[in-house]
């Protein structure tokens, strides 16, 4: 019960705080212009989303999806029979990696969206990142639905797998697919991160690409440095030469991004490394002593939970969604580093105590190395970092929303759709 209410915690702030996005821009919207404006804002937004060079780009995301996919699956199915001669199961790292791909398109799309809000506003830059979520699933889609009909079709002619007994030999990419679910929500978060105005109620008009750049590099600064940001801005828009505003906005964009670590991270990422070392040897030593098995269970919601209200404080504090990602980063390594230093020790006690591998608690480890190099296996490192990520995500952005209400800042959670 506590792991799902765990899991809980970490996978709700994004759709929750995604939905109450749309609902304050169709409050806005329904206030400025009544009911009846509500569907031609629709078709605004549907044709800013998918105008030229949206729908090009679309097509290269969905061309560039197939031929990954393609070129995956064929690296996966010469691979999937090695498991055991490595010494790790290849399916549940490819599963563990899709839902890793997954995240990545999800914050793929979030970039989107904010691009194309920013130069187009709110609803065109939600459509097209949400269309660019469909361009990957139908890209995927397109290779892997004819590879699963030959596999119905000749299961002969694929690798034999047997810890999947009756299982899919296809099953990784269609946990993809289906964890693409879980990116919804940053399109609307993005787009509603891009079209946030730079003074109340106005938005201005992108002049190029560069811009657009720059624009998107400086939106997230912490409060101390939002008047540097501004003046990047004031001094692109005074360059002219198109080779001069490319320089100065990579250049300004670069330096943005590389701002520096939030103020005490370093102070955080050990805590969080000190909580997560004494949690984990505590709950080795009391799964060992009443017999439930390995602490797989602890490693993964645990820290998932206190990384996200590390970023969430970060966030709320700086008012910045970079720096709750910054610091939650830090504390996810400081969080790793113990769980490894304190799991390494553990799992040979385990062994000595012929209580099984400390990951999951089945069969005995051979050898004290067999014991060591499960807590080092890929797929629960992979897992681990997975759900430690989506938990530092959804409390940067939830801390970034609370600290812009908080400051009374000129916000896109309460504003009017454009």
């Amino acid at each position: 019960m506590l792991d799902f209410l765990l899991f809980l915690g970490v996978l709700a702030p994004a759709p929750l705080l995604a939905i109450v996005v749309l609902a304050a821009r169709l409050r806005g919207a329904v206030r400025r212009g009544g009911v009846g404006t509500l569907a031609a804002r629709i078709r605004a937004a549907w044709r800013g989303g998918t105008r030229r060079p949206v729908w090009p780009a679309l097509i290269g995301v969905a061309a560039g999806a197939a031929l990954t996919t393609g070129g995956l699956g064929r690296a996966y199915l010469a691979t999937v029979t090695n498991g055991p001669r490595w010494g790790f199961d290849v399916v549940l790292l490819s599963i563990v990696l899709g839902l890793l791909a997954a995240a990545g398109c999800g914050a793929f799309a979030g970039l989107a969206a904010a691009a194309v809000a920013r130069a187009r506003g709110f609803g065109a830059g939600t459509i097209a990142g949400l269309l660019a979520l469909v361009a990957v699933a139908a890209g995927t889609a397109s290779v892997h639905l004819p590879l699963r009909a030959a596999f119905l079709a000749a299961p002969g002619d694929f690798p034999v797998v047997v810890n999947l007994a009756g299982g899919d030999l296809l099953i990784p990419f269609e946990v993809f697919l289906a964890a693409l679910i879980w990116a919804l929500p940053w399109p609307v978060l993005g787009a509603a991160l891009g079209a946030r105005a730079d003074t109340a109620g106005r938005r201005h008009a992108v002049r190029d690409v560069w811009q657009l750049l720059l624009d998107l590099a400086t939106a997230d600064l912490p409060g101390n440095r939002s008047a540097w940001g501004a003046a990047l801005r004031s001094e692109l828009a005074a360059i002219d030469p198109p080779a001069e505003r490319r320089r100065f906005a990579f250049g300004g964009a670069w330096a943005a991004l590389r701002s520096g670590r939030p103020h005490g991270a370093w102070m955080q990422a050990a805590g969080v490394a000190l909580l997560m070392a004494g949690g984990s040897f505590a709950a080795s030593r009391w799964s060992l002593a009443h017999d439930r098995g390995g602490i797989l269970g602890f490693w993964v919601p645990a820290p998932s939970a206190l990384l996200l209200a590390v970023a969430l404080a970060t966030a709320w504090r700086d008012r910045s969604f970079g720096s709750g990602l910054r610091a939650g980063a830090l504390g996810g390594i400081g969080a790793l580093v113990a769980i490894l230093a304190v799991g390494i020790p553990e799992a040979v006690v385990w062994m000595r105590e012929r209580a099984g591998y400390l990951s999951t608690g089945d069969a005995v480890p051979p050898t004290w190395q067999a014991a060591v190099l499960d807590v080092l296996r890929p797929e629960f490192i992979v897992v681990m970092i997975v759900f430690w990520a989506m938990g530092v995500v959804a409390g940067s952005a939830l801390g970034l929303a609370l600290g812009r209400r908080r400051a009374d800042e000129p916000d896109d959670l309460p504003a009017a759709a454009r």
